[in-house]
């Protein structure tokens, strides 16, 4: 590819060079070549050229450099070649036609600008995503100059903040680079510890079918890929076609499961789907999610009848009243606080049998507001014994589904190894707190199984369960035939070789007993205090195959994609943009991956 395609002489006497495609001004077409290509730091790289011209004039470069020189590094002095004199002019000359001659070292002031520059750029690519006029804005230099003086230091040093063609460019590139190194880190950890595909679907507000897939593991998430489904979303063959697509591109070997957000519509379709047609990746339910079903449906069962109407009813009256309430009570009675909507009805619920008493002083209290028909209904409610009873068998019903979830909420009770324990304790709560009156719980069992068997219930499960050595050496474990079934069902999807499995088998024996290595590890002090996955990396050495086969269970997640918030609108303006070029494509591309892993690094940390 002839360079001189690529720019026009502005001054032949003074060797200015103008590029054609950003019009940028250099000295010589050497540096052309280094501006277009992006492989000197002492060079703006093009923002404008096409990728195709950047990868030519890159690979260019790196034809022509000495071997062991990257394209961003400078070649030192050559060994033999005299410097003569000290002719600034000279030095100036060399430095502008010659990309190899040594430079200084980088200053304090230069490294420190960088850093704030990377963090600038970070924040808008995580925040803003494809919207950075505001780095352009006033008021925001304003705020970053003030930032640097309270910081103290230099105050003579002048900062470089990015502007908007810099986001779009160079520095876009270079997030790029360490974010796809970051990503490559936690890819390379699939091999130990497998993966767990998170499925985030939803409907935009035209009605745009669109879902978001993410990988999951103990290193940390990583974003895979956005895609438009409305033209397939009613063919499930299609549908499961995708998927099979992106879990070839990660890898059979290292999808454990498949975690969708919902039961119904076209994902609930695909999950029954892919559960009759593949043997070798699990399909469940995001645990948060079946708790959510569990809970809508015991709300609506004929026991309760429209106690949440009515317990909404008294809140408020409660938050249009407060200078009433305060004279009995402080603060609310709603509960806002929670991360999960869905939950929020229950837990006032909760809040308003607690402020029973109060209730019932504040409706013997001769006020005018009680007086009003929101206030007379109010009155006989907190009156009724019946509501009362209503309220409380609620609360009793779904208080053990709630401890769950919050339970599910931490990040070391997020994994698969707690799943089955976990729905057999609400069951046994639920009985424990309805006074073990079958009538009274049996119902309640029911809408618990239900979910459990159609939408959460997977193999995988049990098999955390079996390798949870706190579950597995505690009394009270359950060595069923569903348990020895589920197991060896795990077993032979997730682990190939017959050799490894007859391994497997053998060193089961072992691990069963509490004997060789497993013998000190299965006392209470050994597992007290320490996650699964960690037990048997220490204490499981002596036993390889099944060591492995246990680390790659237990490092799996029961939580699907919600907990990471993921940011939709950057998937819709990727997936729904019409009329952009290749170019802006790719661009369009580049941000949004930029933007979910560091989003999702920073999620990780959060959960840490």
């Amino acid at each position: 590819m002839d360079i001189h395609d690529h720019g026009v002489w502005v001054d032949e006497n003074e060797k200015r060079v103008q590029c054609k495609y950003c019009e940028k001004e250099m000295s010589g077409f050497n540096r052309l070549k280094l501006h277009l290509g992006g492989t000197s730091r002492r060079m703006t790289p093009c923002t404008q050229v096409t990728s195709t011209v950047r990868e030519a004039f890159r690979d260019d470069v790196v034809t022509k450099e000495e071997p062991g020189l990257t394209p961003a590094a400078p070649k030192t002095k050559r060994v033999g070649e005299v410097q003569m004199g000290n002719n600034d002019h000279h030095k100036r000359g060399r430095r502008e036609e010659d990309p190899y001659v040594e430079e200084e070292e980088p200053s304090k002031e230069f490294l420190l600008s960088n850093k704030v520059q990377k963090c600038i750029g970070r924040f808008f690519y995580e925040h803003c995503f494809d919207d950075f006029s505001t780095v352009d804005s006033l008021r925001f230099r304003e705020m970053i100059d003030a930032t640097s003086l309270v910081g103290g230091g230099d105050g003579e040093m002048q900062l470089k903040i990015p502007d908007s063609h810099d986001l779009n460019g160079r520095m876009l590139q270079e997030t790029l680079k360490e974010v796809k190194d970051h990503v490559k880190k936690i890819k390379d950890s699939w091999a130990d510890t497998g993966c767990s595909i998170l499925l985030d679907a939803w409907v935009d507000q035209k009605g745009h079918d669109l879902v978001t897939f993410v990988a999951d593991c103990p290193a940390g998430p990583v974003y895979l890929n956005s895609f438009h489904v409305s033209d397939m979303k009613k063919d499930v063959t299609a549908l499961t076609s995708l998927v099979d697509r992106l879990v070839e591109d990660v890898g059979v070997h290292n999808v454990v499961q498949i975690i969708a957000c919902s039961t119904s519509g076209w994902v609930g379709e695909l999950g029954k789907s892919f559960k009759s047609n593949n043997l070798n990746v699990f399909w469940s339910v995001s645990v948060s999610h079946c708790l959510e079903l569990m809970l809508v449906e015991i709300g609506k069962m004929d026991w309760f009848g429209d106690v949440l109407d009515k317990v909404n009813s008294i809140t408020e009256f409660i938050n249009n009243n407060p200078l009433v309430w305060e004279r009995f009570s402080h603060g609310t009675v709603s509960s806002s606080e929670f991360e999960f909507e869905f939950v929020r009805p229950y837990l006032t619920a909760e809040k308003i049998l607690k402020a029973k008493k109060n209730l019932a002083a504040m409706v013997a209290f001769a006020s005018p507001e009680l007086n009003k028909e929101e206030g007379i209904t109010v009155c006989k409610l907190v009156k009724d014994s019946s509501f009362w009873e209503c309220v409380e068998r609620l609360v009793k019903s779904t208080s053990p589904l709630i401890r769950s979830l919050h339970l599910f909420l931490t990040a070391s009770s997020q994994h698969v190894g707690y799943v089955y324990d976990t729905m057999d304790g609400i069951k046994e709560s639920i009985a424990e707190e309805l006074n073990n009156e079958e009538l009274c719980y049996k119902p309640l069992w029911d809408v618990v199984d239900d979910v459990w068997n159609n939408h959460l219930h997977s193999p995988l499960h049990v098999a955390g369960y079996f390798l949870n050595p706190a579950a597995f050496y505690s009394t009270d474990f359950q060595n069923d035939t569903e348990v020895t079934t589920d197991f060896v069902s795990a077993v032979g999807c997730l682990v190939q070789e017959c050799r490894v499995v007859a391994k497997i088998g053998g060193q089961l024996k072992m691990y069963r007993l509490g004997k060789g290595c497993f013998n000190e590890a299965s006392q209470a002090d050994q597992i007290t205090g320490i996650a699964p996955v960690e037990w048997w990396t220490q204490k499981a050495s002596e036993h390889p195959e099944l060591q492995s086969f246990a680390i790659k269970v237990l490092s799996q997640t029961c939580e699907g994609a919600s907990r990471y918030n993921l940011k939709r609108n950057v998937a819709e303006k990727l997936l729904l943009t019409k009329g952009v070029s290749p170019c802006e494509k790719q661009h369009l591309e580049e941000l949004a991956f930029v933007h979910y892993n560091l989003h999702l690094q920073s999620c990780k940390a959060k959960l840490m």
